[in-house]
């Protein structure tokens, strides 16, 4: 091989570096596991069953805090069922809403429920009951 060859061969390495990224080498994507977190909330008996119900919770899954936030489906038995998957480990807050206006589940005595926690252990069902659905149009903020 020439001195010519040679040289073009070696002008051909900074490309090369280039085009592979540099030759820097980035660690592997941080990997989080996942587990699967089934919903079961049953509701006052005089709720219709043409309801729709919500949980609005603070993992982007449920939400974000935002509503409508994770629909659930009516079992044969009358619960609210849906499983979503929640980082293991992450601490879960969240509240239960009819979606009909958003309106929020409140206390017998009319009062705001907090919201519910919970941390992510691993597959898991969270179960909630809701006494009294608020009243149309006193949805408050997530």
């Amino acid at each position: 091989m020439s001195p010519v060859h040679a040289l073009k061969w070696l002008s051909l390495i900074p490309l090369a570096g280039a085009v592979l990224g540099c030759g820097a080498i980035e660690p592997p994507p941080r990997i989080v596991p996942h587990a699967s977190v089934t919903f079961d909330v049953t509701v006052p008996p005089d709720t219709p069953g043409s309801t729709s119900i919500t949980v609005v919770g603070s993992e982007p899954a449920l939400g974000g805090g935002a509503v409508p936030g994770f629909y659930l489906r009516r079992g044969p038995d009358g619960h609210y069922l849906g499983m979503v998957r929640l980082p293991v480990d992450a601490e879960v807050s969240y509240e239960v809403r009819s979606a009909e206006g958003g309106t929020p589940e409140v206390s017998l005595q009319g009062e705001p429920m907090p919201r519910r926690t919970f941390v992510v252990h691993g597959d898991m069902t969270e179960a909630a009951s809701v006494v009294r659905w608020g009243a149309p149009g006193s949805a408050r903020g997530p």
